[in-house]
């Protein structure tokens, strides 16, 4: 008997019961991000499947809000006053890695004979879902650009994994500065994660609303000394749902249609982690932090994960967060409007 024809609740057992499991072993071995990676596993098996389980909107949402609440824990005033004193830096390499996602995703679009501006979408760096979603507004294929995005996706998480592991060593999950989790901070974690998920739906032109939302706020409890730690267990959940989240998306109707460009994308995405491991590196000499947070600051992966790989990899989270955040923003605001001016200028060049 097949999987996809399991009941919708032995679905689910066999996605959040193995992928809790597969998540907590490949922690003990302190793998970076683990309690992300073992879902993400399952989900890709599950989804090759073609089972019919999908994490809901509303979970996903709490989960990034969650995720948010976790990056404030990590805040320090100290550390947002350095971030001040090198502004201009933090300018520049947002603007470079912005730039080398465009100019990669555009070589992939020739490599692979995918539509040049959906290419340029599907490497643009930020939240996956809030990029798919305007690529949807601007009349693009969003469901190529969900491919592109989740290769993407895969390729920054499997590169800085190994990475962290590489360069911090063994890693050890922790939940805050200094901060036990009680029964205030919970409720107070859950009930931003609320209010995240309430922005997202109903004030949709705030970027990314479910996570940034419940960091903007929690940063400004946590500087005013309110604990907000988070338990471990709801971290693992919050784990659980990125994981699976981009794990189901892996469908096999997503793979077909993508099955030739693979091996491209593939290489984009390996090209577009070359161009900013060597901006990490020239960053983390410019800036004076260490390497594993430079580069944690320039890769293009979404906000949620690198903020969950650099909690285990004892990151420097206000850098790191700052530059993401940033060019969060940019692709919000500047995204449509650079992406088809690109493919303009690449045409006209091409044409002369």
């Amino acid at each position: 008997m097949k999987i996809d024809a399991f009941p919708r609740p032995a679905q689910w057992l066999l996605l959040l019961i193995p992928g809790l499991v597969l998540g907590q072993l490949l922690q003990l071995v302190s793998l970076p991000a683990a309690l992300m990676l073992g879902p993400m596993v399952v989900g890709i098996f599950m989804a090759r499947e073609n089972v019919k389980v999908r994490i809901p909107g509303v979970l996903h949402r709490m989960a990034q809000g969650i995720a948010g609440c976790l990056i404030a824990a990590h805040l320090d005033s100290a550390l947002l006053g350095r971030m001040g004193e090198i502004w201009p830096i933090v300018i520049v390499f947002v603007g470079l890695t912005f730039v080398a996602s465009c100019i990669v995703g555009w070589v992939a679009g020739r490599m692979s004979g995918i539509d040049g501006e959906v290419a340029i979408w599907g490497f643009l760096p930020g939240m996956a879902g809030t990029v798919i979603a305007m690529a949807h507004e601007q009349g693009l294929d969003s469901r190529m650009v969900a491919l592109i995005q989740t290769v993407r996706l895969m390729v920054v998480i499997a590169t800085m994994v190994v990475a962290a592991m590489f360069i911090v060593g063994a890693s050890v999950p922790h939940l805050s500065n200094g901060q036990v989790p009680d029964l205030q901070s919970v409720a107070i974690v859950l009930g931003l994660a609320v209010i995240g998920t309430l922005t997202a739906k109903h004030l949709s032109f705030i970027p990314s609303a479910a996570s940034l939302v419940p960091l903007t706020i929690g940063g400004a409890l946590q500087l005013a000394d309110v604990n907000i730690a988070v338990p471990a267990w709801l971290i693992a959940f919050a784990y659980l749902a990125f994981g699976a989240h981009i794990g189901l998306r892996m469908t096999p109707d997503i793979l077909r249609t993508g099955a030739r460009a693979l091996p491209s994308l593939v290489g984009a995405a390996m090209l577009l982690m070359i161009l900013c491991a060597v901006s990490g590196a020239v960053l983390s000499v410019v800036a004076g932090v260490d390497l594993m947070s430079a580069l944690l600051a320039t890769v293009p992966g979404s906000i949620d994960s690198i903020a969950l790989i650099a909690v285990n990899a004892d990151a420097d989270m206000t850098f790191v967060m700052t530059l993401q955040t940033l060019r969060l923003f940019a692709v919000s605001i500047f995204g449509p409007l650079v992406a088809r001016s690109m493919i303009q200028m690449l045409r006209r060049w091409q044409t002369n």
